[in-house]
This record gives structure tokens, C-alpha cells and sequence, in this order.
């Protein structure tokens, strides 16, 4: 597996399908790492989603060729392939056992995820053992994000606190925090975005100049 060797010493992780990438997965990324501080954002583009989606996935090859393009210019944001080598689902637990493993105990790992899928936490694989590998960051809207995550918090991580100073939910020394980020929700989404494309709709205001571009010359969505 190759990685970028620039990252630097607290890197962002963003997972998901990418189907395809858009503004306001870009807006995530960014406001993220400007909330942590962070030295860049991997973004892990899974190959087999765990839980199934209702519809067909487009190939991983496309999928990583249009995160490729969106992030080609942008300082500090990556994209890795490790999960195009998976058998299987890709688990949240084991690509960042992968990571751990690959970039070494030195680099502190911050997993991003939205509030709808932090909520559903208990439904993942192994989903306790995540903080052993890497903070969590959790994006929710400013009214109600701190709540919504503490809720979640107290029901499925017993032991964490909330530091004020931080910002955030500890648990015992060396596994990860939990990061509350509020920010606006962003109006788009990829589901929107491919049935814009499948009515003949444009969707260059929603997406990277390049990706679309890709996406016609791909003819993908139709």
C-alpha cells in the first residue's frame, strides 16, 4: 500500500463511497482541519460498502479517479487506494488497523463521520475498539452537535468525559478522543447528484469543474 509521504503528524481520515465526490464533502474536509488543525485529510474511498446500498455502485477505479481530480491543487488533501485491496467489505476498524499499521504510532489519526452515522456507531464492526486506533471527529449541525454527540457518547463509549479545555470526550490514556465539529449543513448530496445527471440536468455547481467533466466524458449516472 503506498501513502503519501507528506501528511505530517495529525492527518484527517475521510471515508465513503464517492459516488461521486462532491462540494460538500470538500467543505467537510476543510472545515476540519481548520477546527483541529490538522496537517492534512486522507480520503479512503471504500471498495465494498458494509452496509449495502441501494443502488449499484460505479467502479472503484472511477470513483478514486474522480477524488483524484477534485483534490488535484488542494494543499494537504490526499486520496489512498488501500481498500481497492480488500476482500470483503470495507470495515471502518480494519482500514484503520491498516493505517495504524502503515504509518506507525507516532501519527495521530482523526476519523471523520457525520452525526447521522455516529449515532448508528453500535452497528459497525468492532465499533469500541475504533478508539484504539483514532480520535473520532463528528460533524452535526451547530444547533444541536454537541448534544446529539454526548447522547451517543454516554450510551456506547462508557468511561469518556467531556474536557472542556479540549472540547471534547476523553476515555483512558492512549485511545482517542471524540471531536464535536459543528458547521452548516452543506445542500448536496451524491444521490441528488446522479439523478440530476440521469434527467439531463447540470451539476457543475455541485461538484469539482474536473469531476464533471469525468463524469460526462465517462458517461457515468445515465
Amino acid at each position: 500500500m503506498e501513502l503519501p509521504h507528506n501528511l505530517g503528524r495529525r492527518v484527517g481520515i475521510l471515508g465513503g463511497t464517492f459516488d461521486p465526490v462532491h462540494n460538500g464533502h470538500l467543505a467537510v474536509a476543510e472545515a476540519v482541519r481548520k477546527a483541529l488543525d490538522l496537517s492534512s485529510i486522507l480520503f479512503v474511498p471504500a471498495f465494498l460498502p458494509p452496509h449495502k446500498p441501494t443502488y449499484t455502485i460505479s467502479a472503484f477505479a472511477h470513483r478514486a479517479a474522480m477524488l483524484e481530480l477534485a483534490l488535484a491543487g488542494e494543499a494537504g488533501f490526499f486520496v489512498s487506494r488501500l481498500e481497492a485491496q480488500r476482500v470483503g467489505p470495507s470495515f471502518s476498524i480494519d482500514t484503520l488497523k491498516a493505517l495504524r499499521l502503515w504509518l506507525g504510532s507516532g501519527i495521530e489519526l482523526f476519523f471523520i463521520t457525520g452525526m447521522d452515522a455516529f449515532v448508528e456507531i453500535h452497528t459497525w464492526k468492532a465499533h469500541r475498539e475504533l478508539l484504539d486506533y483514532a480520535s473520532f471527529v463528528v460533524i452535526g449541525r451547530p444547533d444541536h452537535c454537541q448534544q446529539s454527540c454526548g447522547q451517543t457518547v454516554a450510551t456506547h463509549f462508557p468511561g469518556y468525559t467531556f474536557a472542556e479545555n479540549q472540547g471534547c470526550w476523553q476515555g483512558e490514556p492512549g485511545r482517542g478522543a471524540i471531536y464535536p465539529v459543528a458547521m452548516a449543513p452543506v445542500k448536496v448530496s451524491s444521490t441528488e447528484i446522479r439523478e440530476a445527471i440521469r434527467q439531463g440536468r447540470s451539476v457543475r455547481a455541485l461538484v469539482p469543474a474536473s469531476v464533471a467533466d469525468y463524469i460526462g466524458s465517462q458517461g457515468l449516472y445515465r
